[in-house]
């Protein structure tokens, strides 16, 4: 039977390209993540090998935050419990550090340098080489204020050299200071190859924390001496407060930081691959239930000559092991090419990212193997199972089908799945938010696959009204009735494109909505202020000081923002001035008042207070980056695009662990002024932070949309793969269908159906197998597209809208698709001598 499965694979090798085709990009995808990140591992665990410190000691982190997008105070120690340790019996020296993200480094035109998605750190010059995290190549160490140093790959990058004049953005402030000497970057944590930024350690405590203070204290044991007899004395003084990890432990994390910051890499291609995988499989059961059609008899001759079910059954199987097998080695290999381009990538960028070898290992070529080889046999096991119920005497007939199963059990099932989506529907109408949003989402993966198993129940009306319109002309009737003639075919086929048309109209719809929800929800929360100011990252407070002095500005209202969380729900916490919700930012209460914020009570909107349950007067527990508070609810507000936040006071923002600098500010333009002459004015006192902007209202609502486009090009990305391989499973239906009626063809030429005719032929089967995947698509993907908006109104999506140009665009482009996929099987088809046909079998 391996022998026979062999055979039979390579004398119809061309019929089997396309399966390969589609297990090679689910499995170079695959192989693509895994040896990505099993390479970037790899040279993690080279990179800290060797930490230079036999302890680390530093704050107990209450809560994780994004590096340089947090606007929290990072907790800090003092020089106090510094001396302590380096009084404890066993310890060598302690050199206590700064390592703060957030801060900008401008190149030499003045803008901000590209840091290719890692945020820029900036540190204190280490007291003591021995257990320093970086290390001099060039120049001297920074001394006082006016001078800094930069990591070796980024002064190389941007053409700095040691003497130039150097402007960085700090938390505190703007600088420009000589460069005296190049680094390594940091060698460990989520630092690890970033740019890195380096002053002395008073200046660095001054310009990134703004008081006294450290991040961590490194510690060096006496030789000798026991590890964690140390670490135990310690903990004894620095109290549970503070983390004490052995060099081992710090190496450990370091990994798994750095690991973490590039592993989106990762899940971006595992969701390539699950995707390609799944449409793919479509593809497959299309192929193999049509060369068992178009194999019947030669599968019935093996029973009559001894072969059993369970042999016919197998020699299918063989054949679906042997195409996964090619389609794995080979996506392995190209997953390796991908992996290996990533890696090339990034060392091209001068990131100081650590190298190493590509690394294939064991469970990754395990895993791709399974992965393809299991998704392939998964798919052709229907036909395998239809095969090997030929009878033998089937073998003595001309006209051989293959026993097909009836349609009631796909009709029940398919009943129940739908059934089962309009009951979550139903459900998650009466919940808001999140949850009834993911609910939908379940939903409509249910509505696909209940429409996947019923679809051939429909698919033979649906063809014959789509294809109404285009006439009754012979090779449209015949293009037609080949659509309609084997349901289960055409259902299968369209059913890879219905999915992806879903999920591209689904999420046009909610790009659209959410556009113009952004647009109405800041024109009902933007009150007076003429002018807003922001960044990408969080600036400086000296910002807001120097737009204060411009003359024609009235105010200026400082909003703060910062990471917490409440009983296990991530928040964020917004700290505002005096006055801001009652002007510059237009709040409805809904319950209590603004008048508690004074003293140190807070304001939340109505869709927070019910997903925490919070009510007027309640209190509860906020966890921020330095610790827990415990506040009290002094009034709730309407759902507010700009502070969808739990609301506090300046004053109680800061003493809650939030940093002075700044998210937005919105700024007042006083009467009799001329708007023009302020706006320039205001950007005049920008120079020295270019990643910071000055808006009007208008501009600054499309600059929220911008995220919004970005999302919508990654996923554009991933379905156009969706659709690319939904139109190799049509090109396969109709290559294998024109082999399958190679003697239908060459009767209809010899009976007067010219090149032409024949083509349009081919070209009407796939525009109406394209059509029904289309529209079944956009029927799914529009409804839960509305029905995820409507739950989700109180959450800031509170419009809907339906782009009908762009949705009449898909259909369109399924047309469109429908000729192209047409094209190679048709040529293939016109090509056929008609003699030959005529006496195919």
């Amino acid at each position: 039977m391996l022998k026979l499965g062999l055979r039979s694979v390579l004398a119809h090798r061309l019929r089997f390209v396309l399966c390969t085709v589609a297990v090679l990009l689910g499995v170079a995808f695959v192989g693509g993540a895994l040896i990505f990140t099993d390479t970037l591992s790899a040279a993690l665990k080279k990179n800290f090998a060797g930490s230079p410190s036999d302890i680390t000691v530093t704050p107990v982190q209450t809560l994780k935050s994004n590096p340089g997008l947090s606007n929290a105070r990072p907790a800090t120690l003092t020089s106090d419990l510094a001396n302590q340790i380096a009084n404890l019996p066993g310890v060598a020296n302690t050199d206590p550090q700064v390592l703060v993200p957030g801060a900008q480094i401008l190149g030499t035109d003045g803008r901000p340098t590209e840091a290719f998605g890692l945020p820029t750190y900036a540190t204190g010059w280490p007291h003591d080489p021995r257990t320093a995290n970086i290390h001099l190549l060039d120049g001297q160490p920074p001394s006082g204020r006016e001078q800094l140093a930069l990591d070796q790959s980024t002064a190389k990058r941007e053409g700095y050299e040691i003497g130039d004049q150097v402007k960085v953005v700090t938390p505190a402030k703007a600088v420009t200071a000589t460069l005296t000497a190049t680094t390594t970057p940091n060698l460990t944590g989520a630092s690890a190859g970033a740019p890195l930024i380096t002053f002395d350690s008073v200046t660095a405590q001054l310009y990134l924390l703004g008081q006294p203070g450290w991040t961590s204290i490194t510690v060096a044991v006496q030789p000798g001496q026991d590890v964690q007899a140390v670490i135990q004395a310690i903990t004894k003084i620095a109290g549970k407060d503070v983390s004490v990890r052995t060099a081992a432990q710090v190496s450990a994390d370091g990994e798994s930081d750095v690991d973490n910051t590039f592993g989106g890499f990762s899940a971006v291609l595992l969701l390539f691959a699950g995707l390609a995988l799944f449409v793919g499989t479509f593809l497959i059961v299309n192929t193999f239930s049509m060369l068992v059609a178009q194999r019947s008899r030669e599968l019935a001759m093996l029973r009559a000559i001894g072969a059993s079910r369970g042999q016919v059954t197998s020699t299918v199987m063989i054949e679906a092991l042997i195409i996964g097998a090619i389609g794995s080695t080979l996506g392995l290999l190209v997953g390796a090419g991908v992996a290996a381009a990533l890696q090339a990538f990034y060392q091209s960028l001068d990131l100081a990212i650590p190298g190493s070898s590509l690394q294939i290992s064991a469970p990754t070529v395990i895993a791709c193997y399974l992965v393809g080889i299991g998704v392939t046999l998964f798919a052709a096991l229907p036909a395998a199972r239809r095969a090997g119920k030929l009878p033998p005497v089937a073998a003595m007939r001309d006209d051989v089908s293959v026993p097909e199963r009836s349609l009631l059990l796909r009709l029940i099932i398919g009943s129940f799945l739908l059934l089962m989506t309009a009951l979550l529907v139903a459900i998650s109408f009466t919940l808001q938010g999140l949850p009834a949003a993911i609910l939908l989402g379940l939903a409509a993966g249910l509505a696909l696959l209940g429409m996947v198993m019923t679809s051939p129940l429909i698919s033979r009306y649906a063809v014959r009204g789509l294809m109404f319109p285009f006439g009754r002309k012979a090779p449209i009737t015949l293009g037609r009735r080949n659509a309609e003639r084997n349901p289960r075919r055409t259902a299968a086929t369209a059913s890879a494109l219905m999915i992806s048309v879903a999920l591209v109209s689904g999420l046009v719809v909610i790009a659209a909505s959410a556009k113009a929800s952004v647009n109405r929800n800041l024109q009902d929360a933007i009150g007076s202020s003429a002018l807003l100011v922001s960044g990408d990252e969080p600036f400086s407070g000296e910002v807001g000081d120097k737009i204060a002095k411009v003359p024609g500005v009235a105010a200026v209202h400082r909003v703060r923002q910062m990471p917490g969380d409440i009983d296990g729900h991530r928040v964020t916490v917004a700290g505002v001035d005096d006055g801001t919700l009652a002007g510059p930012i237009t709040t409805r209460f809904v319950s209590g008042s603004a008048d508690g914020l004074k003293d140190g009570e807070a304001v939340i909107p109505r869709n927070l207070a019910k997903q925490l349950d919070l009510v007027v007067a309640k209190k509860f527990e906020l966890t921020t980056t330095t610790g827990k508070q415990t506040l009290r609810v002094a009034g709730i507000i309407a759902p507010n695009r700009q502070l969808n936040a739990i609301i506090l006071a300046q004053p109680a923002f800061t003493q809650a662990g939030g940093a002075t600098t700044d998210n937005t500010l919105y700024v007042d333009v006083a009467n009799g002024t001329e708007f023009g002459q302020v706006r320039l004015a205001v950007a005049a006192e920008l120079k020295d932070y270019p990643g910071v902007q000055v808006r009007d209202q208008q501009a600054f609502a499309k600059s929220q949309q911008q995220p919004i486009d970005m999302v919508l090009a990654v996923i554009a990305m991933l379905l156009t793969l969706a659709i690319i391989i939904a139109v190799l499973g049509i090109v396969n239906t109709l290559a294998l269908g024109v082999i399958e009626r190679t003697r239908e063809i060459g009767l209809l030429r010899a009976i007067g159906m010219d090149r032409p005719q024949l083509r349009r032929m081919l070209q009407v089967e796939a525009i109406a197998i394209a059509l029904l995947g289309a529209l079944l698509g956009l029927l799914i993907g529009v409804l839960f597209a509305a029905a995820i908006q409507h739950v989700m109104k109180e959450d800031g999506l509170s419009v809907l809208d339906l782009p009908w140009f762009q949705l009449l665009i898909a259909v369109v482009v399924a047309g469109v698709v429908g000729v192209l996929a047409a094209v190679w099987p048709s040529r293939r088809a016109a090509k056929l001598d008609v003699l030959r046909a005529i006496a195919a079998e």
